[in-house]
């Protein structure tokens, strides 16, 4: 029994390794992360005067490119609050119909010249910042920022009107890219003649007034027939200035128009 025990003995580790392994790599770990931060800060004090939003703090932090998010210059494809244009925007309900958390509605704003037009107001508590209506955006009006301060005891003031994002557009933040080139095969919109009855709804609400009513020759009756009751106007869109909303498909009251394959 004796020379069992002393078998089971020689074969345990030595006891310096349990203490190399409890001891000795945690704080070598813990030295090398010190060292590190001496040049390369890991952490924002927020919100103790460190935040994204203030443009001296990015540049006092400026680090090699690989550093985590919150460190070092505004990635492009940052994603936080919302800054709008409201002279740009055309009111062309892109923003909202793209919304897949439907936090955005269109609601009137005045321009200052006694007219009104619709932008969209963004509802915080809803947002999951996607990013959808910013890409979907055709005029770049409505783009994301850095600006991520939105904590508030009052779910109402999670609403933010268009006046209030204009408000986030004036501070000038970082804001990410916006208003890619169309690809060539881009679908365009197209007219079905014999529906059309020349009412004039896709030319009248049209955002972007790329459409106009151009007359068309009315045709002589045959014997015994009576020409349909319509207006003998048809739209002409001029491609280079749609910007693909789809409000002219929206409000034909004939559906007679709709998207195709270009021509």
């Amino acid at each position: 029994m004796a020379q069992v025990h002393e078998k089971t003995i020689k074969r345990a580790d030595p006891p310096h390794a349990a203490v190399t392994g409890i001891v000795v790599y945690p704080m070598a770990t813990v030295a090398k992360q010190f060292v590190k931060s001496l040049w390369r800060p890991s952490t924002i004090l927020y919100p103790f005067g460190e935040r994204l939003e203030n443009e001296d703090f990015r540049k006092s932090v400026k680090v090699a490119s690989g550093a985590p998010i919150g460190v070092g210059e505004i990635w492009d494809n940052y994603r936080g609050v919302h800054a709008l244009n409201i002279k740009t925007c055309i009111s062309c309900n892109l923003c909202a119909f793209s919304c897949p958390d439907t936090c955005i509605e269109m609601v009137p704003v005045d321009t200052g010249s006694g007219k009104t037009k619709k932008c969209p107001e963004i509802d915080y508590g809803k947002c999951s910042f996607c990013g959808f209506c910013s890409d979907a955006c055709p005029e770049g009006c409505l783009t994301m920022t850095p600006g991520y301060t939105i904590t508030t005891n009052r779910r109402g003031n999670m609403v933010y009107s268009p006046e209030r994002l204009f408000e986030v557009y004036k501070g000038k933040l970082p804001q990410n890219p916006t208003s890619l080139a169309a690809p060539e095969n881009e679908d365009v919109i197209l007219l079905d003649q014999d529906l059309c009855i020349g009412c004039n709804a896709c030319s009248r609400d049209c955002p972007t007034k790329c459409i106009r009513m151009i007359d068309i020759p009315k045709p002589e009756a045959k014997a015994g027939e009576k020409l349909p009751k319509r207006i003998w106007k048809e739209p002409s869109v001029n491609d280079s200035e749609c910007v693909r909303c789809g409000t002219c498909i929206s409000v034909c009251p004939r559906e007679c128009l709709y998207w195709g394959a270009r021509k």
